[in-house]
């Protein structure tokens, strides 16, 4: 334990409580999703979104902590190599350049930088978010759908490439992540594995496998 951390004891993102900034107690909690796929691809998360994990995910972003990023990885991890998927490589959802300001750091790329790290996997960082879009909560999964019509294209200076890995923090309807996917499409790569911390439980019946 560092000086800091005897003056300043780090605090769980899931329960609050002092020791540290992601205990056992709460790692010892998730509860993994069923298996889904999502528009015909494979949907990893590391939890439910639910209990320490939600709270853990609203402190990751919105206090910010993005010193939990790498905790909050190892999970994910985890679980993807419990999938046996093989990717060639990981991108992530974007923010649009104004939100991206305002929060400090992007919540998704710092999450597939961890993944990439600890799984020796390439990240692309090559999707655009070209439109700011208004907030999904409380909107229809096809009203969702029509808000993120356009906003997402690949930029990056090379091609996507196939069997991406697509990292996001949350899977709540999918339409964030089918947008994001078809961007990548358009510019002539694919999408191998939805890639997320927690997956809502109230995703479309649709959408599992």
């Amino acid at each position: 334990m560092s000086l800091l951390d005897l003056v300043f004891p780090p605090r769980c993102g899931g329960c609050g409580n002092y020791g540290a900034a992601w205990c056992s107690t709460c790692a010892g909690a998730l509860r993994s999703p069923s298996a889904r796929t999502l528009a015909g691809i494979p949907l990893v998360a590391a939890g439910r979104f639910e209990g320490p994990l939600q709270q853990a995910i609203h402190s990751y972003k919105y206090r910010p902590r993005p010193q939990l990023a790498p905790l909050l990885a190892q999970p994910l991890a985890r679980a993807l190599l419990a999938r046996g998927l093989s990717l060639p490589g990981l991108t992530f959802v974007p923010l649009h350049a104004r939100r991206r300001r305002e929060r400090g750091f992007n919540q998704a790329e710092r999450l597939a930088a961890q993944l990439s790290a600890v799984l020796g996997i390439p990240l692309l960082d090559g999707l655009t978010r070209v439109r700011a879009t208004a907030a999904q909560v409380g909107l229809s999964q096809p009203e969702r759908r029509a808000n993120l019509k356009g906003a997402f294209r690949w930029t990056g200076g090379e091609p996507p490439g196939r069997g991406l890995g697509l990292v996001d923090d949350v899977c709540t309807t999918g339409a964030t992540m089918t947008a994001a996917a078809e961007a990548v499409a358009e510019a002539g790569g694919s999408i191998g594995a939805f890639l997320v911390l927690a997956a809502a439980q109230t995703l479309p019946a649709v959408a599992v496998t």
